[in-house]
């Protein structure tokens, strides 16, 4: 089936005229179709321009609607954990080490649903979004980029739990109504 005379071939159809005088059978081009050709007594059946991956497409369509709150920014990720604190989940999520998680703690870094944990071992739920503020924005003063994970399942297992999460590398967002960051404040906890 991978000759190309055969691929040719299986791409025209018979068409049969009668004359008076003499029987014979013209070959027309035709478009591709999903009839069958017959090539010395064998069937054959085009097969191009079909794809194997029909079915596979369809549910990929279901999930393309379900992740349409998602950005070019944003990405889902699942990743297994031993339990549900605010410093395990982001260790987790950012892949960063714990000792910068726990730098960014004692500089306030860290909000949880746009407030300042007081214990880096606070408990998160699902819904929960916890952000890391990276710094003010230098274009304008009231706005804040941050890495934003929110959790959106946590299904437990039997030796841990499977947390699904979408997390933001870089998000801009407008500074916190309470709690407010001010960027004098990682200065004076660093000079301390």
């Amino acid at each position: 089936m991978n000759n190309p005379w055969r691929r040719f071939l299986c791409r025209i159809r018979p068409i049969s005229y009668s004359t008076p005088r003499l029987h014979r059978i013209i070959y027309q081009k035709a478009e591709v179709t999903s009839s069958p050709c017959i090539i010395s007594g064998h069937s054959f059946l085009s097969i191009r321009f079909k794809s194997k991956k029909q079915s596979a497409d369809s549910d990929d369509e279901d999930n393309f609607f379900e992740d349409a709150t998602l950005s070019k920014d944003s990405k889902k990720i699942k990743f297994d954990t031993t339990s549900m604190r605010t410093d395990i989940i982001l260790k987790s999520a950012l892949g960063v080490a714990r000792n910068k998680i726990e730098k960014a703690f004692y500089e306030s870094k860290i909000r949880l649903n746009g407030r300042k944990i007081l214990k880096k071992s606070a408990s998160t739920k699902v819904g929960d979004e916890i952000d890391i503020i990276k710094g003010v924005s230098p274009k304008n003063s009231d706005h804040l980029y941050v890495s934003r994970v929110e959790i959106l399942n946590a299904s437990p297992n039997e030796d841990s739990i499977t947390v699904t999460a979408r997390r933001f590398k870089t998000l801009l967002i407008e500074n916190y109504d309470k709690d407010a960051y001010k960027a004098s404040e990682a200065s004076n906890s660093g000079e301390s």
